[in-house]
């Protein structure tokens, strides 16, 4: 049997399935347990080799995606708190997200694509000070032109650590 593999672009990060001459059609993922009761976990679009998009189920404490589906942020808090902001649209504009404590009023973490491009280099940030269990917590996505622009198509999710 010939080991034929299909690509998967998930949240900018690339995986390579084996599917023995078999057409990926679907797939489920979970890329990490998730915390019950405080999970904000979304759906997005995923694309293999072929260019098809597969729903894709990936456990994060929140996803979200700008109002024109251009830029979308996660947050893992299995993953040292990782905030992660991915450019979906190769329309110049940089992503960026803040993940922000609503209990503190803080600003625990930033992360920036800045290359408009809607490639596989995302930003990452990471929370610092560390929310707490019962923390309530805000992660912003948006695009602007230029490091100094305006946000653009800005939308958030809030969810309890």
């Amino acid at each position: 049997m010939s080991k034929e593999t299909e690509t998967v672009a998930i949240m900018g990060r690339t995986t390579r399935f084996i599917t023995a001459g078999l057409a990926l059609t679907a797939l489920s993922l979970v890329a990490q347990p998730a915390p019950a009761g405080a999970v904000g976990s979304g759906t997005r679009a995923a694309t293999h080799g072929s260019g098809t998009h597969l729903p894709v189920q990936i456990a994060y404490d929140a996803v979200v995606y700008t109002t024109n589906d251009s830029a979308v942020a996660s947050v893992d808090r299995w993953n040292a708190w990782e905030l992660e902001v991915c450019d979906e649209s190769a329309d110049g504009m940089r992503a960026r997200a803040e993940l922000r404590n609503l209990t503190t009023g803080r600003v625990v973490a930033t992360a920036e694509d800045a290359n408009g491009a809607a490639n596989d280099d995302c930003g990452v940030g990471y929370a610092y000070p560390t929310p707490r269990f019962g923390e309530r917590l805000r992660v912003t996505v948006w695009v602007q032109d230029g490091a100094n622009g305006t946000p653009r198509y800005r939308a958030y999710t809030d969810f309890t650590a």
